[in-house]
């Protein structure tokens, strides 16, 4: 019983605080199991980055404890990949080479040469960009520079994947599209994610539950159950019956949290 309680991501009491002792995210508990996928949305300045920045191991300083199958979450043996707003990639490399470096820091001598080029090929294909391999991110869109930084994180085969509203930067149709991509991705390599987005609709597509973050930093947050919508075709979500609820259901928490 008490593995299957430490199994997945854990988060007890966490709470941080700026120099001036006030509170950028409120005191947080939340259990994720392992290979499960959660959103998270909230106002501005409710600590959603922050949130991911204190599991990433960005910030130096936070209270209580943040744990992956009983260990720390910054432990060797979990391999964090971050998706985060700038997007993190190197200006001076290719989309190819931001790729194969990541690859080479998280798993190192892990395959051959041939092999490693040949699953960035592959992720590049996976998200739509395989023409970009040789281009550098300044030369990008925003819309493109998200989907390498996002090919970036799958490549490297996290054990938990955190992504900081990663399709903000896209068109309806072009979002739209990436959420189908990034939903296979993930069934195919079901990492334990937490995904960030300011979009309610996105939040219903893609969490088994979803996080509704307080803009007060004394409230609770509000973990609202989506398995209903979660479970099915992805196709068909947005003109199910149980999505209309849903949207309901969270904006009235909205309401009242925010």
């Amino acid at each position: 019983m008490s593995s299957l309680k430490s199994s997945g991501l854990r988060i007890k009491e966490l709470q941080v605080e700026y120099k001036s002792g006030q509170l950028a995210l409120g005191q947080m508990n939340l259990n994720l199991p392992e290979h499960a996928i959660y959103t998270v949305i909230g106002p501005s300045g409710s600590g959603k980055s922050t949130l991911l920045r204190a599991i990433a191991g960005l910030l130096p300083g936070y209270d209580g404890e943040l744990l992956f199958n009983g260990k720390s979450v910054h432990d060797k043996d979990t391999l964090i990949g971050l998706v985060p707003q700038n997007y993190g990639l190197l200006p001076w490399k290719t989309v190819r080479d931001n790729i194969r470096i990541a690859m080479r820091i998280a798993r190192p001598g892990s395959g051959g040469r041939a092999e490693q080029e040949a699953q960035i090929s592959q992720w590049l294909m996976s998200m739509g960009i395989a023409d970009l391999a040789g281009r550098y991110p300044l030369s990008l869109s925003g819309g493109q520079q998200q989907r390498v930084a996002i090919a970036r994180a799958f490549a490297i085969l996290p054990t938990i994947l955190l992504l900081d509203e990663p399709f903000s930067a896209l068109d309806a149709i072009t979002r739209e599209g990436l959420q189908q991509i990034f939903i296979d991705n993930w069934q195919a390599h079901p990492a334990t994610t937490l995904f960030v987005t300011h979009d309610v609709e996105e939040a219903i597509l893609l969490g088994q539950k979803i996080i509704v973050m307080p803009s007060g930093k004394q409230d609770v947050p509000e973990i609202i159950d989506n398995s209903a919508v979660f479970g099915m075709k992805h196709e068909a979500k947005r003109e199910s019956g149980a999505y209309f609820e849903q949207s309901k259901v969270i904006r009235k928490v909205m309401m009242e949290k925010w």
